[in-house]
């Protein structure tokens, strides 16, 4: 399986995939600019910005190594770890109408309630974005993607893992997104 580091570059080298996960809200392009303010987390982890979203977020890989786990910060004052490597964090923001939505409501018993949630967010984003599901065939075939519905449940585990809560300059801890 492709490193995080290749993966990253695949996307950077190859206009198309980077241009549509900017659509997805991936944006590497606003990796440049850095986080909306400097974070770190308490066990002093690197973090480094690979992306950033439409409502000023940012998607951190933490440490080094091949497969490094990805938190995300958002502007809000919400955040922590997403997924285990970036191509289940890319598999969530792939498959599914936001990782706000994802976890805007609790995974559950089975998760069938926010399996339903979710898919009535997509709807609403087909009726403005009919090639939805394709779109969404082709970053899965060209980045080799897990399907995001086998992800929610280790999206809600990681979420209140307190080791990747981000903590700002001032010494504030982020919440989680789950609350």
């Amino acid at each position: 399986m492709q490193s995080d580091r290749a993966l990253l570059d695949q996307i950077r080298a190859t206009p198309w995939i980077a241009a549509l996960l900017a659509r997805f809200d991936f944006d590497v392009s606003r990796a440049a600019f850095g986080p909306i303010e400097p974070v770190q987390l308490a066990n002093g982890e690197s973090l480094e910005m690979i992306a950033g979203d439409a409502s000023g977020g940012a998607f951190m890989l933490v440490g080094s190594g091949s497969h490094r786990p990805v938190v995300y910060v958002g502007s809000e004052g919400e955040g922590g770890l997403i997924a285990a490597s970036l191509r289940d964090a890319l598999a969530l923001v792939v498959g599914l109408s936001s990782l706000h939505d994802a976890t805007a409501r609790p995974f559950g018993d089975d998760g069938s309630q926010l399996r339903d949630w979710l898919a009535q967010a997509d709807h609403y984003i087909r009726v403005d974005w009919p090639q939805l599901d394709m779109e969404r065939d082709r970053l899965r075939e060209a980045l080799d993607l897990p399907a995001a519905d086998e992800l929610l449940a280790a999206l809600h585990a990681a979420a209140v893992n307190e080791h990747y809560r981000p903590i700002s300059d001032a010494g504030d801890c982020y919440r989680s997104m789950l609350e």
